[in-house]
């Protein structure tokens, strides 16, 4: 199985500019060494702090690490700019916490799926695929959609929106940054299911950030687990779960009494 993504050393810090620790320097992540396989749903759990955010954001090139280096297909894209830059992120989209916030209140579903082909120079038929990217994330008819405003569909339905339009430049990664945390439980399941069909369908490789391993167990190939900005434990999520060696994790799963039970 090939490698996608993968990172070697990689660690971030941040120069803390306000109150009384104003000028301390915060490590935000240290020597941080994760790959993604193709067609593999990755997970990154840790709580509110690990740092499993400043890595996906990294792992984007919204930041830029500190040390080490991030590969993609084998090249190194730490220092890309520019044209390299665009075209690198294209291949890397995520899918934020918060659907209503990553959705303009003022345009409709269609705008917003339209105008990342239209940015790509998609040379198709828009039209036909902005009907097909719907379809693939179950928002069906399509027409029924297309001129909806966000606040005229549900918080389930407007993630799938957003995760059209992350499909609409076809990336080979998706990252997903706690994508399920803010919809109700009925609405989880759905979600989780639709990005594994994705997963399936495209043959992409899914970065799949959480706290929970409810929902990790549900969805996850493999689980790398952060705790105060470094990897404490990796493994095959069957395995890690039944088996962690490392305390957080277990403390983790205490905080999650049947990880194994669907939502």
């Amino acid at each position: 199985m090939q490698q996608i993504l993968r990172t070697e050393g990689i660690g971030k810090q941040f120069l803390i500019r306000k109150g009384l620790v104003s000028g301390n320097i915060l490590q935000a992540l240290d020597d941080v060494n994760i790959y993604l396989n193709e067609r593999e749903i990755l997970a990154l759990v840790g709580a509110s702090g690990s740092g499993k955010s400043t890595l996906a954001r990294l792992l984007v090139l919204l930041y830029r690490p500190t040390s080490g280096k991030i590969y993609f297909m084998d090249e190194d894209v730490t220092r890309y700019k520019g044209r390299k830059l665009k075209k690198y992120r294209s291949e890397i989209q995520m899918v934020f916490q918060d659907p209503y916030a990553s959705l303009d209140p003022y345009h409709t579903v269609d705008w917003h799926i339209r105008r990342p082909l239209i940015l790509s120079h998609f040379r198709g038929n828009i039209d036909e695929r902005i009907d097909e990217l719907l379809d693939m994330v179950r928002l069906n008819p399509p027409s029924y959609f297309r001129e909806k405003f966000p606040h005229q569909i549900s918080g389930g339905q407007r993630q799938r929106v957003y995760l059209a339009r992350a499909l609409a430049v076809n990336p080979k990664v998706l990252i997903a940054d706690e994508p399920v945390s803010m919809l109700d439980v009925s609405l989880r399941i759905e979600v989780l299911d639709l990005l594994s069909s994705i997963r399936d369908q495209l043959g992409i490789g899914v970065i799949y950030i959480t706290h929970d391993l409810n929902t990790v167990s549900v969805i996850s190939d493999r689980i790398y687990v952060l705790h105060n900005g470094k990897i404490v434990e990796e493994g095959n999520t069957p395995d890690l779960i039944k088996n962690p060696s490392d305390p957080y994790t277990r403390a983790l799963i205490d905080a999650a009494p049947d990880p194994y039970k669907r939502l």
